[in-house]
């Protein structure tokens, strides 16, 4: 749920197809990447792969700004591309299909902080995947985080957090989510740019990510072991 998500090229049948993204978006080429999937789609290549695939490409982008080759006019330009891209790639019901939901999961970045793009990718790819996503937005203060768990009930709560400044209420949010709602209480899966396992043991998450794709792998993981009761 980082806003520069970390991980490797997605595999499969695509590469070549899904190289060619990763390299437009970290090239910062608009016009050419939203035309690749637009043509990337019609081919038959799934959203997902192509999600990562421009997740993978933020990534390199934020790798270039690191080093000093970007300056932040790339990194506003960048969030404008994936932005654009994730609207084409958002799921669209298919009314021949109808599968089980596996799992409600509970989102939104902690108070103090008002960036979304990581979240917003993660609760894309959760919605790709299948899940119900219930979306709190920015500056969510730790009470509200409560209350909703409490009214809804959800599988899992996913709290994002890029500024060092909103870990003070991540901390209180996971504290009242674990002490004030009954048992069986929702593990919290936290993630975003100061995140980290230290920071992780430090609030006493459930579950932490490095990036979107993980967080995703890690729902599906936690959900299907507590629904077969492991």
């Amino acid at each position: 749920m980082s806003e520069a998500p970390s991980g490797g090229t997605p595999g499969g049948p695509h590469d070549a197809a899904v190289e060619r993204l990763i390299a437009l978006v970290a090239d910062l080429k608009e016009e050419q990447c939203l035309a690749e999937v637009r043509a990337l789609l019609a081919g038959g290549v799934p959203p997902t792969v192509l999600l990562e695939g421009c997740i993978e490409g933020m990534r390199r982008v934020g790798m270039r700004f690191e080093q000093g080759e970007y300056f932040i006019a790339a990194l506003i330009m960048a969030g404008e591309i994936m932005r654009e891209a994730t609207e084409l790639l958002s799921p669209r019901p298919d009314p021949e299909r109808s599968r089980p939901v596996p799992g409600t999961i509970l989102l939104g970045t902690i108070q103090g902080d008002i960036h979304d793009l990581g979240k917003n990718l993660f609760a894309l790819l959760l919605q790709s995947n299948g899940f119900e996503v219930v979306d709190l937005g920015v500056d969510v203060p730790p009470q509200t985080f409560l209350a909703e768990a409490r009214r809804l009930r959800p599988h899992l709560v996913g709290i994002s957090c890029v500024l060092t400044l909103g870990l003070e209420h991540l901390q209180t949010a996971v504290e009242l989510l674990h002490t004030q709602l009954p048992e069986p209480c929702p593990p919290v899966i936290i993630g975003g740019a100061c995140i980290d396992e230290q920071i992780s043991r430090f609030v006493q998450a459930d579950h932490w990510a490095r990036d979107a794709a993980e967080g995703v792998r890690t729902c599906r993981r936690v959900i299907e072991k507590r629904k077969s009761g492991l």
